[in-house]
Parts: structure tokens; sequence; C-alpha cells
């Protein structure tokens, strides 16, 4: 049985439309076989995600893959911690020597694939997990904040705000449960 665990909860903090402060969330992903990280937030909140890895029991050893939704500083803050993990990220980021380029939308776990969702960068990607009878999607800065999805607003940061709208509807068709890339997990509320 899969689990989705809430490891640092992340936030994000503006002064009107500057970003003042950003720390992404991190999120286990627990199933019989693998024990997969998505993202592994800011080195300012190192303490946290340590502290929340080992009240879930996990020591950063253990984790067999670390997801990385894009790049940016503030989602892979502490890579560092997991040097004997698979590390993925789309090949659109340019990930480098010691991280997998990811090319197309693929499972890599039963019930648990990657989707492809641009629009905060060309290379921002999604993590699709089926647990406790519900989907969670685990979308990095694809859907940044609740506020970002409840309001129907892009990402503040974008490529191309249309492309990440149509990125925000990917998600909302799939997932029953979506953890944004700064808060706690919410519901998708389909019917919208």
């Amino acid at each position: 049985m899969t689990s989705i665990v809430p490891v640092v909860p992340g936030l994000l903090r503006r002064d009107g439309q500057r970003i003042v402060e950003a720390h992404s969330s991190a999120t286990l992903i627990l199933t019989s076989d693998s024990i997969i990280l998505v993202d592994t937030s800011s080195h300012e909140l190192r303490a946290g995600l340590l502290d929340g890895l080992k009240r879930a029991g996990i020591a950063p050893s253990q984790v067999d893959i670390v997801v990385l939704t894009h790049l940016h500083h503030d989602h892979i803050g502490n890579l560092d911690l997991f040097p004997s993990a698979r590390k993925l990220a789309r090949v659109e980021e340019s990930p480098g020597k010691s991280i997998e380029a990811v090319t197309s939308d693929l499972d890599i776990a039963p019930g648990m694939s990657l989707m492809h969702t641009p629009g905060h960068t060309r290379g921002s990607m999604s993590v699709v997990a089926r647990a406790d009878d519900a989907v969670y999607v685990m979308a990095g800065d694809a859907v940044p904040t609740r506020s970002n999805y409840d309001k129907w607003l892009p990402p503040g940061i974008n490529i191309d705000p249309g492309l990440a709208l149509s990125s925000m509807g990917r998600i909302r068709r799939v997932a029953d449960v979506i953890v944004p890339g700064h808060g706690e997990p919410f519901p998708s509320r389909r019917e919208r």
C-alpha cells in the first residue's frame, strides 16, 4: 500500500508582487518497494526536512528516488543529503551529470508516474500517485499555492501563463488531492 507523507509544508511569502521568502514543500511517497522524496526544500529548512524524515522513520540514506519538480534553489537545497538516491528531473531543466534527465511522462513505481506540467519552467513536472483510494499530485510550482489554484492564477514566475494554466488544468483533471509547491495538501474539487 502506498502512503503520502508531507515532510515539509513549504511556504511562499510576498511583499506585494515580490517574493521575499520561498521554501518548497517536500513529500515522501512510501510504497512496499520504494521510498520516494519529491523535492528537498531549501537549505534554510534543512533541519525541518531532517526532522520530518525522522518522524516518518526514514533516514536520508533509505531514500531510493528523489524527484525534482524543477531545479530552482528552493526545491533542491538539500539534494546533497541523498547521495545514493536516484535523482530525476526533466531534460528541459538541463539537470547535469548526477541527475537523470526525464524525457517523457513515465511510470516510476506501481501506481506512480511523472507528468510534464510546464509553465512555471519549461521542465516543470508533477508526480501522480495513487494512495488511500485517492490520486495525489505533488505539483511543484505548477501549482505553487492553494491561492493560485483557488483564484485560477498561473505562478507569478512563469515562462508562459497560458501554458501554466493548461498544466494546472491537467493536474485538476487527475487529482483528488494536490500538494502545492509551497504549502499544505488540499482537495482539488474537480467540479471547478
